[in-house]
């Protein structure tokens, strides 16, 4: 059998032979009887790549102040007898492939560097026993000098009389020639100074560039069982098989995990367990991952392990690192989550009596079942997330709509699925992990169906509302205090314990459980709300009070599902109508930043409909109920856009030229519902192409844009600027004028109506200007819009476009 040692030693191969290891120093290396040739020197074209690729990593350590981490060599230092003496070994039960490319890469380098030749090295110390002439091999190298100039090292060596015919048929000796002949394409056209650099950093005392964790394992029998188990299928282990087999040796260091447990979680790992992902393999890719040495779903259940392992130690506040690959995630995480030997250090009894190893297992085992003759067969787990969760709108509210995708990635809701084929992958993020994990602590806990659904519910409702919170980054990570409070949800606690996701998305959620604790007939209505595209679980703009009117709030809910299935254009003019003056902030140039609907984008919405901190009140709650109240009572949006901009009651400032003129609602442009509004009453508004109106971006005229629309397709083609109609840069108190194509004259607005520039020097073009200019009424540089107060009593955007008609006609 095996016993473990805890004392885990970060080592380098020249640094091995100071290093104590069981009260014994280690003069030796080893290869035993048992292990295979050394495989890394093949010939296929599978292993060319993967030494083409091994070798550039160690090139670049060495060529680098990071240097590289070979993880885990497991072995028994033993003491062997070399004639009257008994030299303590290092015998490698696994690591043989890296031990042996490090004794090249030393006997390599070392061939370049004056002073090594004759002198006795350490390292020198390594043999194969799995051959005598793999052995006897490996001292010629350590004795050789070969001629760096020749195109091989190889066939200097075979050259040499000490070399033996009958090594060429030893695979292990032929695949050692081989990678010293790739070592030798590498490193030929390298400068002596560079050799000389990596030498140094290769044998470097205190900070050695190759470093590996030495992990010794006590073999107090001769059985093999795990090396036979890793090696007995006839071709190399995959990248997972021997992340497996190195996580089953690791729990052998743990004496707080029994015996029993181990060999059912080695059990379960190799069987059941990988059942789970057959249904998902990918079967255009099965012959490539054969030919890759690949298990047909090892990528998979990778995945998914790290998922359990990161949400793990996210659980206990253990650092998780990202840009790993999967099996450098899964080695990292699983040294930090069960690398412990205590109890204590296994779990948190306060929150979850489960030792990390149990809550893994679980989390496993959740997905199978027991079949009619008793045996633990998957679950159909696509099934069961079809009945947890849809993308599309529904009649009923279960299945819970979800709103989160995967880009291009046909998973659909399937989250166990898109868990084994995305996690650590770009279309696979945060907030997917903290839904996947609600589900995994609801299906564990066995929470009745009813209850489950709801308790999704509130969860996906906080997590839509928590972008920033949802963190977990160098600056700020949330995550563990996330998890517990998703915990707490799942167990169906209050809500008073959830300090971690958006807090004004709690206070909404409790602000509906009031209203259903005495409505509860609203439950259903209230739920369909919630999984509108544009509110997303967030109703802060609608009215809870518990004592509204039960009808009042189906009418309400009814008509907001109509009133987003209309043109936004439409909306945003009807919101206008009923007071709407959206929500922004001021600038310092007196003008007003504010959103009042994109035109198209539906996202936009969704997060202007959702309050802020700051706002005891949502801006444009009042509008928006009004807006429904008049639409259950049969108004259509077009009735009572026009009743507002027919009434005389109506001011003509920016709200009735922004309702009026779809095209300052940015029809048919590139815009995103954001407008920068003067002071006083708004007749200078920008239309900036995203969240801000500065140098970066070139703007609209929102004024400029309706009088060009207003005065005919002539118009736009006399406009001489540039990219129009986007083409003005800078802030919004910048002047902005159009520039006509033919005469050079200039028109702006301001706050009393058209002002006109660089009028016509030519005589006959001047005539004509003055002669419209009088038909117009206008007086000297301005065409003055009436106005009573400051506010225009007459539309300023007719007013100007008959003009700007007429001079175009007269040829301006």
């Amino acid at each position: 059998m095996i016993s473990p040692t805890t004392d885990t030693t970060h080592t380098s191969l020249a640094q091995l032979f100071s290093q104590q290891i069981h009260g014994m120093q280690v003069q030796a290396i080893e290869i035993p009887l048992f292990q295979r040739d050394y495989a890394q020197g093949r010939t296929s074209p599978q292993v060319r790549q993967i030494r083409e690729r091994f070798i550039t990593s160690l090139y670049d350590a060495l060529d680098s102040t990071k240097g590289i981490d070979l993880d885990f060599v497991f072995g028994d230092v033993v003491e062997r007898e070399q004639g009257v003496e008994k030299i303590p070994t290092l015998l490698p039960l696994d690591g043989q492939q890296r031990l042996t490319t490090l004794f090249l890469l030393h006997c390599y380098l070392a061939w370049g560097i004056p002073e090594t030749k004759d002198t006795p090295q350490t390292w020198h110390a390594f043999s194969y026993s799995t051959r005598p002439g793999a052995r006897d091999f490996c001292e010629y190298l350590s004795k050789c000098r070969p001629d760096m100039t020749f195109e091989t090292v190889s066939k200097w060596l075979k050259d040499q009389t000490d070399y033996l015919p009958t090594w060429k048929h030893d695979p292990t000796i032929q695949g050692m020639l081989n990678m010293l002949d790739a070592l030798h394409a590498r490193y030929k056209t390298t400068s002596q100074e560079k050799w000389r650099m990596h030498w140094e950093r290769l044998t470097d005392s205190s900070h050695p560039a190759i470093r590996f964790h030495l992990l010794p394992i006590k073999a107090k029998t001769e059985d093999n069982t795990l090396y036979v188990k890793m090696n007995s299928r006839g071709r190399p282990l995959t990248d997972f098989e021997n992340f497996k087999a190195d996580l089953e040796a690791l729990l052998r260091t743990q004496t707080v995990i029994s015996s029993e447990a181990r060999s059912e979680f080695a059990h379960k790992i190799d069987t059941v367990w990988t059942d789970l992902f057959w249904a998902y393999r990918d079967n255009e890719n099965l012959q490539r991952q054969y030919q890759e040495g690949r298990s047909l779903v090892d990528d998979q259940f990778m995945r998914y392990l790290r998922f359990l392992f990161e949400v793990r130690a996210w659980w206990r506040g253990l650092p998780v690192y990202q840009g790993y690959s999967d099996l450098d995630a899964l080695k990292a995480l699983s040294e930090s989550l069960l690398g412990n030997t205590t109890l204590d250090s296994h779990k948190d009894i306060l929150r979850d009596p489960r030792t990390d190893l149990e809550w893994i297992e679980q989390a496993m085992d959740v997905w199978l079942e027991k079949s009619a003759d008793g045996v633990r067969v998957p679950k159909a787990i696509a099934e069961l997330f079809t009945q947890l969760f849809t993308r599309d709108p529904v009649d009923t509210t279960t299945p819970l709509r979800i709103f989160r995708d995967f880009g291009d990635a046909p998973v659909g809701v399937d989250l166990f699925h898109a868990c084994s084929v995305l996690y650590g992958t770009g279309p696979w993020k945060l907030p997917h992990t903290v839904l996947f994990y609600g589900v995994l602590q609801g299906l564990m806990a066995g929470v009745p169906s009813t209850e489950f659904h709801l308790r999704l519910r509130l969860l996906r409702n906080l997590i839509e509302a928590s972008r920033s919170e949802i963190r977990a980054d160098s600056t700020r990570n949330n995550m563990k205090a996330l998890l517990a409070e998703v915990d707490a949800i799942m167990a169906g606690q209050p809500l008073s314990g959830v300090k971690t996701f958006n807090q004004v998305q709690v206070r909404n959620e409790l602000a509906k459980q009031a209203l259903l604790e005495v409505q509860p007939s609203l439950a259903g209505t209230l739920h369909k709300l919630e999984d509108h595209e544009v509110l997303r679980g967030s109703l802060t703009a609608f009215d809870l009070s518990p004592t509204q009117d039960v009808a009042t709030f189906i009418n309400r809910a009814t008509q907001f599902a109509n009133l987003f299935n209309q043109s936004f254009q439409l909306v945003s003019a009807a919101l206008l109508a009923k007071g709407n003056e959206g929500r922004g902030y001021d600038r310092g140039t007196g003008y007003r930043f504010t959103y009042l609907g994109a035109p198209r984008q539906s996202g936009l919405w969704e997060d202007h409909w959702r309050i802020r901190y700051n706002e005891p009140v949502h801006p444009s709650s009042a509008a928006l109920m009004a807006l429904l109240d008049d639409m259950a009572a049969g108004r259509s949006l077009k009735e009572i856009i026009e009743a507002f901009l027919s009434s005389s009651a109506t001011a003509k400032d920016w709200r009735y030229y922004i309702a009026k003129y779809e095209v300052m609602r940015g029809e048919n442009l590139e815009f995103s519902g954001n407008y920068v509004i003067g002071p006083d009453h708004g007749y200078s508004v920008c239309m900036p192409k995203t969240d801000s109106c500065d140098n970066r971006s070139n703007h609209h005229d929102a004024y400029l844009l309706a009088l060009v629309e207003a005065a005919g397709p002539e118009a736009h083609k006399q406009i001489e600027n540039q990219s129009w109609p986007r083409c003005f840069p800078g802030n919004e108190d910048n002047l902005r004028h159009i520039k006509l194509r033919r005469s050079g004259l200039k028109i702006r607005c301001t706050e009393n109506g058209w002002e006109f520039s660089e009028l016509p020097s030519d005589p006959a073009l001047r005539g004509k200007f003055d002669e419209i200019a009088i038909k117009h009424s206008q007086q000297g540089a301005l065409c003055g819009v009436p106005q009573q107060n400051g506010i225009d009593t007459v539309d300023r955007v007719e007013y100007g476009a008959a003009m700007l008609r007429d001079l175009i006609a007269a040829g301006l």
